[in-house]
């Protein structure tokens, strides 16, 4: 396993970090052992999520790729997978996303080199997106504009999207708080990690309302949006954010009381372990950082696309060692946070 570990470690890095920066910076302070099987999982969701998302794959073959991303750990299946991917590659315009297609059958040889016991995480967490991916499928599969039905139907595409990768994270943590305190009796909630996935999830799904709904994808449910005067075409239009701002303020409130399990989380974590902690902490602010600057945007106008910036980032890295300590401290940030989100909402 080392020396698989330290192949990821050359050559999978620094396309992590190109497709997703803030994930880059919270994978890459964990231990090793961690980082790598976080990382890959990531990369393999995200290879999924490119591969659904081009619009040059039939949609027979994306849920043909789908079945054989469920048994990449089989020779046979990588293999196929990895001609179907390098065909797809030459229609993706996205750099980074190309370059993450060409790196795939090196992913696919890190995945079926890891243990039984982490392998089947892996796969759980591959079954899980790609339900949701099939959902993408089902529901975006005419031209037009179409959305999800129901509040019911976001939050299952929620927790399979983001949620199945929580409950991931949260296994992984287990595991390692197990191997390096043994004397430990009470490890992160699977279900409280789920949660906070799907907080996770609808905050992307709000930042980047107006790039989906260019390709056709409106994942705010058709139910609410009629209650508001609106059609998903309508969505289109920037005049329609004033209409739509309770729609998103409802689904800003929903991510927040998942977010707020994140006290409970960060406190199950031993504080001996900081690169565990600091790898909550920063998503989890980074998340509510995003779902204020969600609460000021015109989420419907493209030039308006809501982001946390740099330097933001930055600070609160920097201002992590106090709070690894004391989960009153992070506690009371958090709050500081969510009333200042509540009271823009």
């Amino acid at each position: 396993m080392k020396e698989h570990r330290v192949l990821f470690s050359k050559d999978l890095k620094t396309i992590l970090k190109d497709v997703s920066r803030t994930l880059y910076l919270s994978i890459n302070i964990l231990p090793d052992r961690l980082m790598s099987s976080m990382a890959l999982g990531y990369l393999v969701a995200r290879t999924m999520d490119t591969v659904v998302d081009c619009p040059a794959i039939a949609p027979g073959d994306k849920r043909e790729m789908l079945a054989l991303f469920r048994g990449l750990e089989n020779k046979k299946n990588a293999w196929a997978l990895a001609v179907k991917i390098k065909q797809a590659s030459q229609s993706v315009p996205d750099q980074r996303e190309k370059s993450l297609l060409f790196k795939f059958e090196k992913i696919a040889e890190l995945y079926a080199a890891f243990p039984e016991q982490e392998l089947a995480s892996l796969k759980s967490l591959v079954d899980g997106v790609a339900r949701g991916m099939e959902m993408d499928l089902d529901v975006f599969n005419t031209p037009g504009i179409r959305a999800l039905k129901t509040e019911d139907d976001l939050k299952r595409y929620c927790s399979l999207i983001g949620g199945e990768p929580g409950v991931f994270w949260a296994r992984l943590y287990r595991e390692t708080i197990r191997r390096n305190n043994i004397n430990c009796c009470r490890f992160p909630s699977e279900a409280d990690a789920g949660l906070i996935g799907s907080a996770l999830q609808i905050t992307n799904i709000l930042k980047d309302m107006s790039a989906d709904l260019r390709i056709g994808r409106c994942y705010l449910p058709e139910h609410e949006l009629i209650k508001a005067g609106l059609k998903p075409d309508d969505l289109l239009r920037s005049e329609n954010m004033k209409a739509l701002r309770p729609v998103v303020c409802k689904w800003i409130s929903w991510a927040v009381d998942q977010l707020d399990l994140s006290e409970r989380f960060l406190s199950s974590i031993p504080k001996t372990e900081l690169a565990l902690r600091a790898a909550v902490i920063w998503p989890v602010y980074w998340a509510m950082d995003t779902l204020l600057a969600v609460s000021k945007a015109d989420i419907l106008n493209p030039s308006d696309r809501p982001r946390i910036k740099r330097s933001r980032i930055y600070s609160t890295i920097a201002s992590t060692p106090s709070l690894l300590l004391s989960n009153t401290a992070f506690v009371r940030s958090y709050r500081f946070r969510r009333e200042i989100l509540i009271m823009q909402i």
